[in-house]
């Protein structure tokens, strides 16, 4: 590219940025101003900074290389900078968020333009022949990822995590500064999403999960590119297309979650380690663009780091092939790993020394990773994978990992001592899919210690490729990890599909090269294609099904469950289920909430408090006072258990008095306290009730959810007005209280008082919560008892160092003389009656409750 060539794509990239500013400040469609966005904070200074790092080097990348760096370093060019305007006072502003993107961008430029320099040869020379094949599967990958990735965005309400990052990326643009450090993983589902906000001014399901969407295709890309590298195109396709139908990824895409980053940048890094690995020339420049990534990828999620590992080796075998270049080497990985730990120190450093971190250790510890390992999870992962993909699908993915194994195993013995090896293997593989539990002794399960000896013998035999050594330890260790080291990885299996894939696509693609030997070319070529359209058929017709059809399949499977597909279950796995279609018409009811119809507190079916959050922006949801009620279905379904006890509150004075509709189908009941009792509440018939259709009030929805809405518990951590430290049986810190009221207060009133609380350690009871204003001996004024959050996050269900957001509404009694009254609080055991103690700071008992402040009522 000579400087005439450079300097007009230096102004084409100003062209495009001018454009996308037109776009954002011009009333067009959301999606495209999302689109201007992204260009402006991501692609844009992404590409850029690909250029000014390895553009013009000495081992320039190809042009399909490039497209994937730019893509990857968009999203860690948007995590940073939005990173640190998080950090300012007051929250980033429109103004702020677009000027410091377009001065990145300008910086990138000038320095691009000031330091022209001829660039180097890519290190892979292009492929040669006929390159149709490659482009037909190309564009059948691009096809298929785009139609599973983009169909529906809009469809689906935010699904728990979901909300929670959309309301703490509205937290960001309020001014909490220390919103990031009370997630309980990296910022970048917050920070995307953000971007798109402060920019936008608004943020939908579409706009949200848009980014998340790219990442996941460009991870397909990625794949296939990978795959290309390290064994050939047709291994590269298969591999790429394997991803394209699992259920796994198409529901990340889906969702706005962390895991299209990780999936993205992993195999990016593991892909420039490898590059260099061939050709070691500017090494510093692709170490750092190395260490970019896998910041980026440990900035969405601590599971970021796993693709160090092949990183690593292939590093180690870079030192070991050019041996006589190991001091250039080793500064050049000096200089990667600086820059990729400030990159992780920018966010890491404050959030480890944050007083929540304990919280966060807690739970990823006692509730993620366990504390008696081994597990085993093959039956769980098994049942759930097979929900979220054919089991087909999942079998031909074990087959073919059989069956490369059993290829290592040939090239590395004689006949005579592979054959009885390749048996047990076989038989090993056979007995674990039948019996997972095979291999349990004294009551212990010890399946790691087989899956270990087995797949590490894969990974050290000799004879193979560097390229297959890698992938295969890749595969080998992050699924050990999971399976035998996490007690509940749940849907983060997806770390080892990458690699997976790659060894399943490379088998299957030397089967379909050894078969021309057996049926001569072109019925082999004919064997293929056909059987690649069946599967394409076959896995598309499912996916269509369960994520990209508007039938809500997953929410009503006996009913709707598309038949031909066998599966090892009768009912599927119950628990985390993401990415599938489901539309309660939430947003109808935040409309009627900003319109004034529905005021007041609720209480809903839904499980979680975020997405509610979201929807009803900032009204009070309170099991113990609460004037609606909404009953949706949940993916995760309730237990009869449940249901009775929806029926039981329901019958305190609820009854029907609405129905949101979606498509045409009930899809949310509202009840309303009317003091009315009835025997089932929920039976009584729906027909005659008001009807409210959700396509009517989508487009009013999206327009109002601006991002200055209120803002509480759990979202957020509210300013305290009145802090305290007061120690209740060392097991919890009151740490201080907000209250309210109209003055003078008068019989009949309520007083408006929030408490905060932190659990000290684990507590394994259930504490209930005593309000009370009344003066020595006289009688109570006002009370009000209840258990934490208003009824809905019990004490043993409590982090240490997670501070608990507690509010209550306690009447004033109508009888109430007028005077000054004291207002207590404290805890204690329903079934006993016993109280926490107070405590002081020596450990003295000083009482049984505290003393918050003092109440007048009637005037002074």
């Amino acid at each position: 590219m000579n400087n005439r060539w450079y300097n007009r794509w230096l102004g084409i990239a100003l062209l495009v940025s001018a454009l996308a500013h037109v776009v954002l400040w011009t009333p067009t469609p959301m999606l495209a101003q999302a689109l201007a966005v992204l260009t402006i904070a991501g692609f844009l200074p992404g590409a850029l900074l690909i250029e000014a790092l390895v553009g013009r080097s000495a081992s320039r990348p190809d042009r399909f290389e490039r497209l994937l760096y730019s893509i990857a370093a968009a999203f860690g060019v948007m995590v940073l900078v939005m990173l640190l305007l998080s950090y300012l006072p007051g929250g980033p502003t429109q103004l702020l968020t677009l000027l410091a993107f377009d001065v990145l961008t300008l910086a990138l430029i000038l320095w691009l333009w000031l330091r022209r320099s001829p660039a180097g040869e890519p290190a892979w020379p292009s492929p040669g022949g006929d390159q149709r094949w490659l482009w037909i599967g190309l564009i059948v990958l691009l096809a298929v990822g785009s139609v599973t990735r983009f169909v529906g965005l809009e469809y689906t309400d935010f699904q728990g995590d979901e909300a929670r990052a959309a309301l703490r990326a509205a937290a960001v643009l309020q001014g909490y500064e220390d919103v990031l450090m009370l997630h309980k993983k990296g910022p970048t589902e917050i920070l995307l999403p953000t971007v798109l906000y402060a920019l936008t001014g608004h943020l939908t399901e579409q706009t949200a999960r848009l980014p998340f969407a790219i990442a996941n295709l460009a991870g397909l890309l990625a794949v296939f590119l990978l795959g290309i590298r390290l064994y050939r195109p047709l291994a590269g396709w298969i591999a790429a297309m394997l991803l394209a139908f699992d259920g796994y990824f198409i529901g990340f895409a889906h969702i706005v979650q962390y895991q299209s980053i990780v999936f993205l940048t992993s195999v990016l890094t593991v892909l420039v380690l490898y590059r260099l690995y061939t050709k070691p020339a500017a090494a510093t420049n692709y170490l750092t663009l190395a260490a970019i990534f896998l910041a980026t990828g440990m900035l969405s999620h601590y599971e970021g780091v796993l693709p160090a590992l092949p990183a690593a080796v292939l590093l180690a075998a870079t030192f070991w092939r050019y041996r006589e270049q190991w001091r250039t080497l080793l500064g050049a990985t000096a200089i990667a790993a600086a820059a990729g730990a400030l990159l992780l120190g920018a966010f890491y450093f404050p959030y480890i020394y944050h007083e929540r971190f304990t919280a966060t250790y807690t739970y990823l510890t006692a509730r993620r990773i366990g504390s008696s390992p081994p597990y085993n999870n093959l039956n769980d992962v098994f049942l759930r994978t097979t929900l979220y993909s054919t089991t087909l699908q999942v079998l031909l993915w074990i087959l073919l990992t059989l069956l490369a194994a059993l290829r290592v195993v040939r090239q590395n013995f004689s006949r005579t001592l592979s054959l009885p090896l390749s048996a047990l293997i076989t038989l090993f593989f056979g007995v674990t899919l039948f019996w997972p539990e095979w291999f349990t002794i004294g009551g212990k399960d010890w399946a790691v210690l087989p899956f270990t000896l087995v797949f590490g013998l894969i990974v050290l035999l000799p004879r193979q490729s560097l390229e297959n050594r890698v992938i295969w330890l890749w595969f080998s260790a992050v699924m050990i990890l999971a399976l035998f080291l996490v007690e509940k990885p749940r849907t983060h299996v997806y770390t080892f599909f990458m690699p997976w894939a790659l060894i399943a696509g490379n088998e299957l693609a030397l089967l379909w090269a050894s078969l021309p030997r057996h049926t001569g070319t072109q019925p082999a070529k004919a064997l293929g294609i056909g059987a690649a359209a069946v599967l394409i058929v076959y896995f598309g017709l499912y996916a269509f099904h369960f994520f990209l059809s508007r039938e809500e399949v997953l929410l009503n499977y006996f009913e709707k469950r598309p038949a031909g597909y066998w599966t090892p279950y009768e009912e599927p796995d119950n628990k985390a289920r993401f990415g599938f279609p489901l539309n309660n018409g939430w947003k109808t009811i935040g409309e009627l909430y900003r319109t004034g119809v529905l005021t007041g507190s609720f209480e809903t079916t839904e499980k979680e408090a975020w997405v509610p959050a979201w929807y009803t922006r900032g009204a009070e949801r309170c099991r113990r006072d609460a004037q609606w009620f909404f009953q949706i279905r949940n993916l995760e379904p309730w237990s009869t258990q449940d249901e009775l006890a929806m029926e039981h509150y329901l019958r305190q004075g609820f009854e029907k008095w609405g129905r949101v509709q979606v498509n045409g189908e009930d899809k949310l009941i509202i009840y309303k306290r009317t003091g009315v009792h009835q025997e089932y509440p929920s039976q009584a018939p729906n027909e005659g009730l008001p009807v409210f259709r959700a396509e009517e009030y989508i487009e009013s929805f999206d327009r109002h959810a601006l991002a200055d809405f209120p803002l509480t518990y759990p979202s957020v951590d509210p300013p305290i007005a009145y802090p305290l430290q007061v120690n209740l049986g060392n097991l919890i810190t009151l740490e201080g209280y907000d209250i309210r009221y109209e003055k003078p207060l008068r019989p009949g009133d309520n007083i408006y008082l929030t408490l905060y609380w932190r659990a000290q350690r684990p507590i394994d009871k259930s504490y209930k919560v005593f309000n009370q204003v009344f003066f020595g001996d006289g009688p109570m004024v006002a009370q009000r008892d209840g258990y934490p959050v208003c009824e809905g996050r019990e004490t043993r269900r409590w982090d240490p160092g997670e501070l608990i957001t507690d509010p209550y509404t306690i009447p004033v009694k109508d009888d109430a003389p007028d005077g000054l009254y004291p207002l207590y609080t404290g805890m204690y055991l329903e079934e006993t009656f016993e109280r926490l103690p107070i405590l002081d700071e020596e450990g003295n008992e000083i009482g049984t409750q505290v003393h918050l402040t003092d109440i007048r009522i009637g005037e002074e």
